[in-house]
């Protein structure tokens, strides 16, 4: 059992037991009662003094207790070896005092230090990061204040704080602490590490803590106290720390169990349990050698269900065991706490996510583009494509950049087209479902890279206990990777998302991030080609979202060419501002649709037949619908005009033209475009030729792209290692720092 080190007597003699591995005790030499005795061997002792007083004349009086004995044991052929330890450092006096008799005077810091020099541990180990909690820009800590959460234990209906979690460790309890990507575990893990360093005496024991993603494979605790420890600078602490770790005074806080194993997606459920239990072998050796308090956190989806968890970690027979829910949302009380601690007054929008990552990420901007982003009524749609990137940006980070963000975004998309057949909105995917995406987008079977990156993919978490099937845990994100997915279709002119009938279509959401790429990226002439030339496919919802996105932004006429659709759904009409004509919708599902003050007449040849409309805006009543809509079922009419709740992101006219050529350069198939190609706009419009010609040259100069004389003129090749850059200047948009985007937003050209 440990000893108490809540006193500076115990707090002395339990390291020097440890230091000497030898038992201290109290003990009485020659009629001389001394705090702490040693017998290192049969002929070899050590004799301490214990004080809280700071004076010479303290000092002096304990030097004349030991040195006549420390002379007498020397004549009986002992060596005795003696110490004076006092509560804070001693004067220079006090040790030239103790010199003379061969008397180390010392604080008790410095006696600890000679076992294991904490102070320097800590030093080295608050600069290093801990976990995930870093600026995803500079890899440093996290500097932010943190914001005071509850961890809930759902089995004993019982909220934690972070004091109280300390409170636990220093008990003795073992902790795991679940939640789903983002949730704040490694920030939790910091905070508890800077309570516990301040209270070494009252926890009798240091606080270790530990990134174990920096030790894959290891099996053993001696491999991950030993890596660790090398990590930290101090490799030379590895014995000393294993004997504090065997004698109870070592605190464990271990952060991502998920992230020290490969999850291998095997269809028998029995094989996959092993091969996880296998992988967190060192891990469980570390914890059952643990005699202290532990702390282990990972995503609640690595194992399929609390009982795996408890097992694979060598927590069965823990006697003070409590697992604790990482809270996956701020209250809306907490979010505006943490605004307010980083100076930003504009108040929480609805639309806004309460994650703590989402916080996380947001505020990485810069103040005012955040609080423009807050404000603008366009926010929303501008937010999750930064988002998504960004998410992707630090999963690349965590397997070392060896899987980069636009390959993590692509197995997203695959995953999130996958769900549009699930009978819910979040999906089901089993682990072959997972492990299809991955090679159908890398072109192989995962390596270690690749299974580590599965074992946690961002964004998904576990559907019920026990289960190895996973969902997204964000209705908003598999929206817009749907989204993606649908584009990417449009680009490429395939049906890779699904040939037969779709289950589970786009939301509003979903649909304005479609229409603003193809906005964006002048993929509207692309569009209807799509249309053209699937007009009869059998998968009519695919057909209709492309329709609704291509409604959503501007005032062009519409031109359909006697499309029809049947047994589709459609998330939005937007018909309130221009003229769609050659269009016939039927037996089919609207989920809103917007007349206010349509342009439309029957001679615009376009129908909606036998639809039901969820909510029709601009009209108030049944006998107010316009004749070309013809037996309607209208479950909603709404009033109030709903234009409102469209608009679309402020671009320049020089960002719209520099997203279109990055597009046609990087994206499009072929190794160049001419620059014939470059100067066509949406609809065929020309842009102006001095803008489209200031954007090249600045892409020249960047040396984004090359340039080579063709038969026809200049062919623009893009430079591949730029794609990274690229996509994401694509994904933040307004947000984007890079100096290219600068340049190009600030290009004004005078006609």
């Amino acid at each position: 059992m440990s000893t108490n080190w809540k006193t500076l007597e115990d707090h002395v003699r339990g390291i020097a037991s440890l230091r000497w591995a030898s038992a201290c005790r109290p003990a009485h030499i020659d009629g001389v009662d001394f705090d702490g005795v040693c017998q290192i061997s049969v002929d070899e002792l050590v004799i301490i003094e214990i004080t809280k007083e700071r004076n010479l004349q303290k000092v002096r009086d304990d030097l004349n207790k030991i040195v006549p004995t420390k002379l007498r044991l020397a004549t009986q052929g002992l060596i005795c070896r003696a110490f004076i330890v006092l509560d804070s450092e001693p004067t220079d006096s006090m040790v030239e005092a103790g010199k003379s008799s061969h008397i180390t005077i010392c604080s008790a810091t410095a006696f600890e230090r000679a076992f294991f020099d904490f102070q320097s541990y800590d030093r080295l180990r608050s600069a290093l990061p801990f976990g995930s909690a870093v600026d995803s820009k500079t890899g440093a800590n996290d500097s932010r204040a943190f914001i005071p959460v509850k961890y809930i234990d759902f089995d004993k209906d019982k909220p934690y704080t972070i004091d109280g979690i300390v409170a636990l460790l220093q008990r003795g309890a073992h902790l795991v602490l679940s939640g789903d990507y983002g949730t704040g575990k490694s920030r939790c893990v910091r905070e508890v590490y800077t309570k516990l360093r301040s209270d070494v005496r009252g926890s009798s024991a240091f606080p270790l803590a530990i990134n174990l993603r920096d030790h894959w494979s290891s099996s053993s605790a001696l491999e991950i106290v030993a890596g660790h420890l090398g990590n930290v600078g101090l490799g030379n602490s590895v014995d000393n720390v294993m004997r504090l770790l065997n004698s109870g005074h070592l605190i464990l806080l271990l952060d991502g169990f998920d992230e020290i194993g490969t999850q291998v997606h095997d269809t028998r459920i029995e094989d996959r349990k092993a091969l996880r239990k296998r992988a967190v072998q060192g891990v469980r050796d570390l914890i059952n050698k643990c005699k202290a308090g532990v702390l282990i956190t990972g995503r609640s989806h690595f194992f399929d269900g609390n009982v795996e968890m408890i097992e694979s970690l060598g927590l069965s027979q823990a006697r003070d065991l409590s697992c604790l829910q990482a809270p996956e949302t701020f209250s809306t009380a907490e979010g505006t706490q943490y605004l307010t601690a980083l100076g930003i007054t504009a108040a929480l929008p609805e639309w806004l996510p309460r994650r703590p990552l989402v916080f996380q990420m947001m505020v990485e901007l810069e103040k005012e583009d955040f609080e423009r982003l807050l404000k603008r009524d366009s926010g929303q749609f501008e937010f999750w494509a930064a988002f998504i990137y960004a998410v992707c940006r630090r999963e690349s980070k965590g397997v070392g950049d060896s899987i980069a963000p636009q390959t993590i975004q692509l197995i997203l998309q695959f995953l999130a087209a996958k769900t549009r057949y699930s009978t819910t909105f979040t999906g089901r995917l089993t682990p072959s479902d997972i492990d299809s995406a991955y090679q159908l987008v890398v072109g192989s079977v995962p390596d270690q890279s690749g299974r580590q990156l599965l074992s946690r993919m961002c964004t998904l978490g576990r559907i019920e206990p026990e289960s190895p099937d996973r969902q997204f845990i964000d209705a908003n994100v598999v929206d817009v990777l749907r989204a993606d997915s649908l584009v990417s279709d449009v680009v490429s002119m395939s049906e890779t998302s699904g040939r037969t009938q779709w289950v589970q279509s786009l939301g509003l959401l979903g649909t304005f991030h479609a229409a603003q790429i193809i906005r964006f990226y002048d993929l509207e002439q692309q569009s209807f080609a799509y249309l053209h030339r699937f007009g009869t496919a059998q998968n009519t919802k695919r057909l209709g979202e492309i329709v609704s996105a291509l409604s959503v932004y501007g005032a062009e006429p519409l031109d359909f060419r006697l499309l029809t659709l049947s047994r589709s759904r459609l998330p939005i009409m937007n018909l309130a501002s221009r003229t769609v004509s050659n269009l016939i919708i039927k037996d089919s599902e609207i989920d809103l649709l917007i007349l206010d003050g349509t342009p439309i007449t029957a001679a615009h040849n376009s129908t909606l037949e036998d639809c039901i409309f969820s909510s029709v805006a601009g009209v108030s009543a049944q006998n107010g619908l316009p004749s070309w809509i013809k037996n309607a079922e209208v479950i909603n009419f709404e009033r109030l005009s709903n234009a409102a709740r469209i608009k679309e992101s402020p671009l320049t006219p020089a960002q719209k033209l520099f997203l279109a050529m990055i597009h046609k350069i990087f994206l499009q198939p072929g190794s160049g475009r001419e620059e014939a190609a470059l100067l066509k706009g949406g609809y065929g419009q020309k842009y102006s030729p001095k803008l489209a010609d200031a954007i090249l040259k600045l892409l020249v100069k960047h040396g984004v792209v090359g340039r080579i004389k063709g038969d026809d003129g200049w062919v623009y090749k893009p430079i591949r290692r730029f794609m990274d850059r690229m996509n994401r200047i694509r994904s933040e948009l307004t947000l984007s720092e890079d100096e290219l985007w600068t340049e190009i937003s600030s290009l004004v050209i005078h006609r």
